[in-house]
């Protein structure tokens, strides 16, 4: 049975760093700038996020932060063996009740075509607004918004 729980230190971080070895080209950031951080600079994952269990093995991840204006999600990850489970959507389901009335922004990277057809499945749509990935990594993002 999944089941979503809020994140420690211990939860996150393997999972993070597994995230950035297994799928490099879904985040903005990458495993060589984020596997030495000490203790103290992982509160950025720590605090508000949420991890998805298989029982009791940590299976996904995603980030909420909400400010005055809107929310916005970082992060999200699902592991390969827990794919096609429901847990994205789980998580999503999750983020978007924490957001409350927030507008909830998020950038998926344009390869990422499952990430992206989930997200507008739960009524994300394209801002317009485009990007790269990582300077000089040649991975185009987009933007997506809901609400």
């Amino acid at each position: 049975m999944i089941t979503v729980r809020p994140a420690t230190l211990e939860t996150v971080r393997p999972l993070r760093l597994r995230a950035l070895r297994d799928d490099p080209d879904a985040f903005g950031s990458t495993l060589a700038s984020e596997e030495h951080r000490p203790d103290a600079d992982w509160n950025f994952w720590v605090d508000d996020s949420l991890i998805a269990f298989d029982g009791e093995t940590p299976v996904g991840m995603a980030n909420l932060k909400v400010g005055a204006d809107r929310a916005e999600i970082f992060g999200m990850w699902v592991a390969p063996e827990a794919r096609g489970k429901g847990v994205a959507e789980l998580l999503l389901q999750a983020l978007i009740e924490r957001a409350g009335e927030h507008p909830i922004v998020l950038v998926v990277a344009e390869p990422v075509t499952a990430a992206r057809r989930l997200y507008e499945r739960l009524g994300f749509v394209p801002t317009g607004a485009t990007g790269e990935l990582r300077p000089a990594s040649g991975i185009r993002t987009m933007d997506l918004r809901r609400g």
